[in-house]
């Protein structure tokens, strides 16, 4: 077998470094996009709330991101009044740019699919504990909402909520989520060096 002469050996390193660096561009502005996407649908909502009709048809969509594709336009009033569509919302933008995200209508699920992954020894996706991990935007964090355990005793119907986080300046992160007081809201949470400060919150899925 003939030896590699050095300007090909040369050529092949500068493929193999060009390759490695599109990599991790994709994965890191996938990852902004999610936030970006947050962004778009905040100022969609803007003075509107699930009630407006106008919107139906993003709450359809919402809904099918979840899994539940036979909700349109014509039932969504009715189930809207007895289902949260937080987690819904969620999977949409999600999925967007990370198509193998599950399609689930609460959060538990999707966070247990992440910390699934951590232990199956996955890097990106995966829930960590607060401390272990300083949100960046198109990461998610997740509260309390009736649930009062941790990150490992979590289970597919415990009643959490989540958000997606657009910046963390060290002092305050900033999250935007869906269903909140009906519509799509923005929430500030205290930082610790840019670490949640809050112990309404349990997790933080790394995108």
């Amino acid at each position: 077998m003939k030896e590699l002469k050095q300007p090909t050996i040369i050529i092949i390193v500068v493929i193999a470094l060009a390759v490695i660096a599109a990599y991790i561009i994709f994965i890191m502005t996938r990852k902004l996009l999610v936030a970006e996407q947050a962004k778009i649908e905040l100022k969609d909502w803007e003075g509107k709330n699930e009630t407006d009709k106008s919107m139906y048809p993003k709450l359809v969509k919402y809904w099918a991101a979840a899994g539940f594709d036979w909700i349109d336009s014509d039932n969504i009033e009715s189930y809207d009044n007895e289902y949260a569509w937080s987690a819904a919302f969620i999977c949409w933008v999600v999925r967007k740019y990370y198509p193998n995200f599950p399609k689930v209508a609460t959060h538990a699920k999707y966070t247990i699919y992440a910390r699934d992954r951590r232990k199956e020894g996955k890097t990106r996706v995966i829930a960590l504990e607060p401390h272990e991990h300083k949100p960046r935007p198109g990461d998610i964090i997740i509260r309390h909402r009736g649930y009062d355990g941790n990150l490992d005793n979590l289970y597919p119907t415990a009643k959490t909520h989540g958000d997606i986080v657009i910046s963390n300046d060290g002092d305050t992160i900033t999250t935007i989520g869906g269903n909140i007081g009906h519509t799509v809201k923005k929430t500030t949470v205290q930082a610790n060096d840019g670490y949640l400060n809050s112990s309404s919150y349990f997790a933080v899925i790394k995108m």
